[in-house]
């Protein structure tokens, strides 16, 4: 996808250079995981009460983080961390990126690692704990990306009890078609393994996308479009077997120099927006949302500040 205008990130989970695929291709067509990614990224993310983030760079390839969340429907408290990278060559990693956060109070912990051992293999990890007191949630991925297509491997919580597992291969066609399927696999017990396959198709242009997947538990649409260099639209539709429902949503964002606006209305009578804002000569990032349901009469308004003086969010 190409634009004359790129709009700066904010709130990035990762600096620019932990993001990079090494491999990635005009050619190939992503992950299955990430069929609908265009689409799903105009939805505003909803905060709850008052959340403020620090990013600090202690040297090039280590920066350590904290976060601090007053909310009465997500879990409230401090949590402090960092990202590790020991060997970089011009923006490629050399070797795994390590990264991880705690809440001092909950014993609520997340380590994770990245690995790219060559330019088109990744390998993905990692490990969750809610509570000190609770099981401990693991996961992970191996992915092959190719020129024309990708094989992705996913683990949940595998064990000989229980667990649950996904392999997806998708392919490029055409430079704007792209098709592929899913395999999931899930057990309770070492005797009982459920099977079932999800079918993904994808039209894509430089200014617009349209993507499908289908299962026997559902189907998901997705049409993405932009509008204008500063503006885009997305729709997208969702419809479960199990609950004989379905839930259509609009979504729109519009960017400026140093800001954006994000808004999204669903058939569920929901409603909600999200401004952030690089705030000038300052190395501080601001965000507001709302979300108010009409059908039930709540709300939820939540604000988020970034502090960063290292510069990182310069460098998005």
């Amino acid at each position: 996808m190409k634009s004359e205008w790129c709009p700066p990130k904010l709130f990035s989970e990762f600096p620019p250079f932990f993001q990079l695929y090494p491999c990635a291709k005009d050619s190939n067509p992503g992950s299955i995981q990430q069929f609908h990614y265009l689409a799903g990224r105009l939805k505003p993310q909803f905060i709850d009460g008052l959340m403020m983030d620090y990013s600090h760079r202690l040297s090039p390839n280590k920066i350590l983080t904290t976060n601090w969340v007053l909310s009465h429907n997500q879990p409230a408290g401090f949590r402090f961390g960092g990202i590790y990278a020991y060997g970089m060559c011009d923006n490629v990693l050399e070797t795994p990126v390590i990264h991880a956060d705690i809440n001092p109070s909950t014993m609520s912990t997340n380590v994770g690692i990245l690995y790219f051992p060559v330019p088109w293999l990744r390998f993905e990890g990692d490990l969750r704990r809610a509570a000190d007191e609770l099981p401990l949630h693991a996961t992970g991925s191996v992915e092959y990306r190719g020129d024309l297509s990708t094989i992705t491997l996913n683990l949940y919580n595998v064990s000989t009890e229980f667990g649950r597992a996904t392999v997806s291969f998708l392919r490029s066609v055409s430079h704007h078609i792209a098709l592929g399927g899913e395999l999931l696999l899930e057990w309770a017990d070492p005797t009982s393994v459920m099977a079932d396959t999800a079918f993904a198709a994808r039209y894509m242009e430089s200014d617009f996308s349209m993507a499908a997947t289908a299962s026997r538990q559902g189907v998901d649409v997705s049409f993405w479009q932009r509008l204008h260099p500063k503006i885009q639209m997305s729709t997208t539709w969702a419809w479960q077997r199990k609950t004989q429902k379905s839930v259509g949503t609009v979504c729109y964002k519009w960017d400026f120099d140093n800001a954006y606006v994000k808004g999204m209305f669903d058939s569920n009578l929901s409603v909600g927006f999200m401004y952030a804002s690089a705030l000038s000569h300052l190395p501080v990032s601001a965000a507001m949302s709302l979300l108010i349901n009409l059908h039930t009469n709540r709300f939820m308004f939540g604000l988020k500040f970034m502090l960063d003086p290292s510069g990182l969010q310069k460098e998005n």
